[in-house]
């Protein structure tokens, strides 16, 4: 993890109440790249139930919206996701086959699959970027709750794009979820034609 070890000395410099080093650090992700675990698990059926929760979204924008943009971005979001936390396939595939590698091997592969990631990360905070501006402009219907969203969405991409601000997205991002749950559980709203 010859690669990391800068990037990650400065970024544990700048958040002080990271009680782990750059060194501890990089040894933590390659024993957890070498090991499957409940973690592995638990980050799967998150992923899962975030693309379930922009695929709904999406199904519920085509049916109360008028902006077929968002439904799009939606759908990208979801993609990004998917292939985000299909990463644990490396997981997977170092357990059963890491003995039989390098240590210069697992190292590339590990530095690869985190290069990977943030590059995820980094079009995900963009695509969600856009969508926030685009919910948040006045032709697409979105009701109050949806402009929330969009509000903290932006927070969120903003704290991504940032780098140094982006572990603050622990503690925003369930809020913009937890808005999502007041919109799926709200009944649509109808206008009556006389």
């Amino acid at each position: 993890m010859n690669l990391l070890h800068p990037v990650l000395r400065r970024y544990c410099s700048q958040w002080p109440f990271l009680s782990i080093g750059s060194e501890n650090f990089a040894e933590m992700y390659r024993a957890d790249l070498l090991s499957l675990s409940w973690s592995d698990l638990a980050f799967v059926l998150i992923g899962a139930l975030e693309v379930y929760i922009y695929l709904s979204l999406r199904r519920s924008f085509a049916e109360r919206l008028t902006s077929s943009s968002a439904a799009i971005l939606l759908l990208i979001l979801a993609l990004l996701v998917t292939l985000f936390h299909a990463t644990v396939l490396v997981d997977i595939a170092l357990t059963f086959t890491g003995n039989s590698l390098s240590e210069q091997a697992i190292n590339t592969l590990g530095e690869f699959t985190v290069v990977v990631a943030l590059g995820l990360l980094f079009a995900y905070a963009l695509v969600g970027f856009i969508l926030s501006i685009v919910l948040l402009q006045n032709r697409t219907g979105a009701p109050s709750v949806l402009k929330y969203f969009a509000v903290i969405l932006l927070a969120c991409c903003l704290f991504q794009l940032s780098i140094i601000f982006s572990p603050a997205n622990i503690f925003v991002f369930p809020v913009a979820l937890l808005l999502l749950a007041f919109y799926f559980l709200s009944p649509p709203q109808m206008l009556e034609v006389v």
